[in-house]
């Protein structure tokens, strides 16, 4: 299936306004998470949502290959907000997880990215509100 240029021109455009908001928004919070990069706090939202991971999942889903990612976690680990521990299922592997600072980071973000979310959909009523989530369901967003 093709993408209309149109429907490509306005989406895209779309796509960097969410952006500009969320940092407007982070940064009317007073962001106190300015000292760290937007990989450490990807890796961070990561980890959050999925919770404990290996260091190869990590990788995948922030698109990097698996040698970017221990200096990235060491980084975390130096911060405090991530700790490793080996995993209870297989004592060779090692996973990744959030301390309890690195959880109030991750919710501190989180409430960013629910404040942009929730002015979004405002102007929407309920029945909109469900077909946009619909649709979204239906594109292929990685998560």
């Amino acid at each position: 299936m093709s993408v209309d240029p149109a429907s490509l021109d306005f989406f895209s455009d779309a796509i960097r306004r969410v952006g500009g908001r969320l940092t407007e928004i982070a940064g009317a919070r007073g962001a106190a998470h300015t000292a760290l990069s937007k990989q450490e706090l990807v890796a961070i939202g990561t980890i959050g949502l999925h919770g404990a991971m290996r260091m190869g999942e990590i990788a995948e889903r922030l698109g990097v290959r698996q040698s970017a990612v221990t200096p990235l976690v060491d980084r975390l680990e130096d911060h405090g907000l991530v700790r490793r521990h080996r995993s209870e299922a297989d004592r060779r592997v090692w996973l990744a997880e959030l301390t309890e600072a690195g959880t109030r980071v991750y919710d501190d973000e989180d409430a960013v990215y629910r404040q942009a979310a929730a002015e979004m959909l405002a102007p929407l009523s309920p029945e909109e509100q469900r077909a946009l989530v619909q649709l979204f369901k239906k594109m292929r967003v990685p998560d």
